[in-house]
């Protein structure tokens, strides 16, 4: 059974000892080369992890052979590309923190699993020796919720690997179009065009990334969330994590706080829920299972559901069962 450690607590003394005690069961090789995953947030967005809370993480891991990295984007925004990406991570302040590379390459690793045999991953994420994965824990319009899974699953994917993963989703225009033209501006498939006053999408050209989701302001766009079609994108995304994290020694702390609506993929979203706290381990199954029960716990609901309108636990089933990892955990509280 893994251990979950969890602090209640955001301040740097709190963020110290809980680094201190998941690095104690799980530390990297001196000479290790390692990826740091985080999300450096999209322009606009201030949901995300901040450096600053990220800074006492590092200087725990007391290694000096690591850089911060993400993989760019399968939509159009602010990260789409090494360049972008870069200077809205600089602009978010991550500077403060060492090299940051943008793992905008890709490289094949076979994991032989029931839908891939192999996955695209991040060239620079994938070739490093070891993962630390600092993970935002919040709401997601495919997923439910985002944490650690997601973040090292669809985050470590090549843009061609994300490709891979959304393929299964195809969303619909519905009476709330008012033809303003935006999906058909950001969509990166050119898969929509404007016919008779609103909008329409080709399946055939779709690639499912939901970007016209994101962007519609009107709630024009549906996409049929329950059953298969978002269930298989969650499955796909547990493999590409069984992919990232192949060979590697990973540590995953979560951060459950400032948790919105959506992901930090698009500008400040709503906040659905109460801080709850932080978490840290080295199962990524576990932490996102514990980081669901806790935030289950605090308000007595699933405030995810409630957002989203579908449950996204299926994850934790399929991850197991594929060895990713395991859903029984043992809470360590740390004060």
């Amino acid at each position: 059974m893994a251990k979950v450690y969890f602090t209640e607590k955001f301040d740097e003394a709190s963020i110290r000892k809980i680094a201190e005690a998941v690095f104690h069961e799980e530390s990297f090789g001196k000479d290790d080369k390692i990826a740091v995953k985080v999300h450096f947030g999209e322009k606009g967005n201030t949901r995300h992890v901040h450096p600053e809370e990220i800074k006492p993480i590092l200087d725990v891991m007391k290694r000096k052979n690591y850089f911060l990295t993400d993989s760019n984007t399968l939509y159009k925004g602010s990260r789409v590309d090494n360049e972008s990406h870069l200077k809205i991570a600089k602009e978010h302040g991550f500077g403060i923190l060492g090299k940051l590379i943008i793992s905008g390459g890709e490289k094949e690793i076979p994991i032989n699993k029931k839908i891939f045999s192999k996955v695209k991953i991040g060239k620079e994420i994938a070739e490093a020796d070891s993962l630390l994965v600092i993970s935002h824990f919040k709401g997601h319009v495919i997923f439910s919720f985002g944490g650690a899974i997601k973040n090292v699953g669809m985050g470590s994917g090549s843009r061609a690997g994300k490709l891979e993963m959304h393929s299964k989703i195809k969303p619909s225009v519905n009476a709330n179009c008012i033809a303003c033209g935006k999906c058909v501006e950001h969509c990166p498939a050119d898969a929509i065009t404007i016919i008779n006053g609103k909008a329409k999408i080709n399946n055939e050209k779709c690639i499912g990334c939901a970007e016209c989701i994101s962007t519609c302001q009107n709630g024009a766009i549906s996409v049929p969330w329950s059953g298969a079609p978002s269930g298989e994108v969650r499955k796909r995304c547990a493999e590409y994590a069984f992919g990232a994290a192949k060979g590697k020694k990973c540590v995953y702390i979560t951060f459950i706080e400032r948790i919105t609506e959506h992901c930090d993929c698009i500008s400040d979203t709503p906040i659905i829920g109460k801080d709850v706290g932080i978490v840290a381990s080295i199962d990524p199954v576990a932490i996102d299972k514990a980081a669901y029960d806790l935030t289950f716990k605090k308000h007595g609901k699933d405030i995810f559901r409630d957002a989203s309108g579908q449950d996204g636990t299926d994850i934790f089933d399929y991850s197991e069962e594929i060895g990713l990892g395991k859903k029984d955990y043992e809470l360590v509280k740390i004060k």
